[in-house]
């Protein structure tokens, strides 16, 4: 039997397009998820941070985890409360998210400052805000110090969410209200695609099961070469008529640089691009 190489380390990295990270915001890397909105109620006093450093633990008992730095008021409020509710808010709430990022709840109270309304949670005190998408309650039942940070476990006690965006296994991309996701710095982002992965049924051998895909893949690949190929043909004699070309959006659909294309002469057209609409 031949000896495989997949999976050994390579000799040098994969590409030249590689740049170095500082290992203080390596953590950036795994940014992409849904922004929380964490609420807590102590003394009778309400307070909201949002975060995205959040994390499912266990599916049974249900656990969620929540790092919040050791230094922020809300770390005290969700210490001293013992529970907490994540609200997951959608698109619409993107400034209310960065604004109240900017906010101490110790200086001010964020509800008053954002105008953000509330309901009452089915198991805990903590508000829950009425123009999320979703909702979890639960109780907090372990502490742990990481670094900077003190990571919340809490116990899933409740969780809700809108059937327009959410179908009982996972959040629906094409409904019109869509959880809000972090990207980094300022950056949000929305769930805009939703696709399904192929992957073996039980009795499939893995190697011929992979063999099938890569068969699948290689044919898309040759019908999208074909249709490139059928889309520059008609551009090359809309040129030679001398006729408006939108390289913008036959670059966009295309994936290609027209420019670099040999074949055609973008002079003999009028170009339509950024610098004259």
């Amino acid at each position: 039997m031949s000896e495989s190489t997949f999976g050994s380390p390579l000799s040098s990295a994969p590409s030249d397009d590689l740049q170095a990270i500082d290992t203080i915001l390596a953590n950036r890397l795994l940014s992409g998820g849904v922004v929380a909105l964490v609420t807590s109620t102590w003394r009778g006093q309400s307070n909201v941070i949002p975060i995205s450093w959040h994390t499912p633990l266990s599916s049974s008992p249900p656990l969620v985890g929540v790092a919040l730095e050791q230094s922020r008021y809300s770390t005290d409020m969700l210490s001293h409360a013992g529970e907490f509710v994540i609200n997951i808010p959608p698109k619409e709430l993107a400034n209310h998210v960065g604004y109240l990022g900017s906010l101490s709840g110790e200086d001010v109270n964020k509800f008053e400052a954002t105008q953000l309304e509330t309901f009452s949670g089915r198991r805990v005190a903590a508000p829950l805000i009425s123009d999320c998408c979703a909702w979890i309650e639960c109780e907090i039942v372990e502490r742990i110090e990481t670094g900077d940070h003190l990571f919340f476990v809490g116990l899933i006690l409740s969780a809700q969410a809108h059937t327009a965006i959410y179908d009982g296994k996972s959040f629906l991309p094409k409904s019109e209200t869509t959880p809000l996701h972090f990207l980094g710095g300022h950056n949000y982002s929305t769930l805009h695609e939703s696709f399904v992965a192929r992957t073996p049924g039980g009795s499939d051998a893995p190697e011929e099961a992979l063999q099938s895909m890569l068969e699948d893949d290689l044919e898309l690949s040759r019908e999208m070469q074909e249709r490139k190929e059928e889309e520059l043909g008609k551009l090359a004699k809309e040129l030679e008529k001398g006729n408006v070309i939108d390289t913008k959006t036959l670059e966009s659909e295309l994936g290609i640089d027209l420019g670099s294309v040999d074949s055609l002469d973008l002079s003999r057209g009028i170009v339509l691009d950024d610098s004259n609409t």
